[in-house]
């Protein structure tokens, strides 16, 4: 059953029967979305400890632990147990070990071990651990069923939630909240799909283009841009104005709240 509140005068987002809506993102659920590198890899051991920036071609394992900026040509893992504190721009980023800082790539795994807090600016984002921070996906986004995230916002076209999230959400396509999946937070969004025993709490605004989409999102410092080597796309999804997240951040006055049931969706 999902439950959420909005304003009376907002239109709630499409709900309709699932044959009729958007196909979720094919995430495969598992902790190994993002195979471990193999070939042309460097390795940090577990034994050292690093203070550097890196700039190569390949793949790179840590773990140890690691202080600095990192930009690899292919993918970048952090180990269970090796914690790291910095940038990565990578084609893919698996996160198995503890993690503080900022990711630029096309693919980032947090799986069960691992804990990240920062900010992921990704095309598609699978989480299997912890996540606390943001998370700008362009395409897709899932938190699997031991996924918890709490975040300041998650932002996609499509947000499959397995498991729990608290915060913002933003989906500009679809989300979706199956058994056992909950969400509780400022949702965001142009259609809904919930199963029975998914969980949605909290105001509820349908997703304007005008209002939520790319033409609300403020160019980054120049200086800073300018080091983003990463996907047009993923661009777009970093930063908001804060004067743009009032137009929809409001929150519900008289705090009424609206229950449907996910029988409710077909009607």
């Amino acid at each position: 059953m999902g439950f959420f509140s909005s304003k009376k005068q907002q239109q709630k987002p499409t709900v309709q029967p699932a044959a009729t809506m958007p196909k979720a993102a094919e995430t495969p659920s598992s902790n190994d979305v993002i195979k471990t590198p193999t070939g042309n890899t460097s390795v940090i051991k577990e034994t050292l400890k690093v203070k550097a920036d890196i700039d190569g071609q390949g793949s790179l394992i840590i773990g140890g632990i690691f202080e600095g900026n990192i930009k690899i040509e292919d993918t970048v893992f952090i180990e269970k147990g090796a914690r790291f504190s910095g940038t990565i721009k990578a084609r893919k980023v698996k996160i198995s070990g503890d993690f503080e800082g900022t990711i630029n790539s096309t693919a980032t795994e947090v799986t069960k071990s691992g804990r990240f807090q920062g900010a992921i600016h990704a095309n598609k984002s699978f989480v299997d651990g912890y996540v606390n921070g943001t998370i700008y996906s362009a395409d897709s986004v899932e938190i699997s069923s031991n996924g918890i995230a709490d975040i300041q916002e998650c932002k996609s076209k499509q947000i499959k939630i397995v498991g729990k999230v608290n915060g913002k959400v933003v989906a500009s396509e679809l989300l979706e909240v199956v058994n056992g999946g909950s969400v509780e937070g400022e949702i965001i969004t142009k259609g809904i799909r919930t199963e029975q025993g998914g969980s949605i709490i909290g105001n509820i605004q349908t997703y304007n283009e005008a209002l939520h989409g790319e033409n609300t999102l403020p160019q980054t410092d120049s200086s800073e841009e300018e080091n983003l080597d990463i996907d047009p796309e993923v661009a777009k999804l970093i930063n908001i104005k804060p004067e743009d997240m009032k137009k929809y951040a409001k929150k519900d006055e008289e705090n009424s709240v609206k229950r449907i049931s996910a029988d409710d969706k077909n009607s």
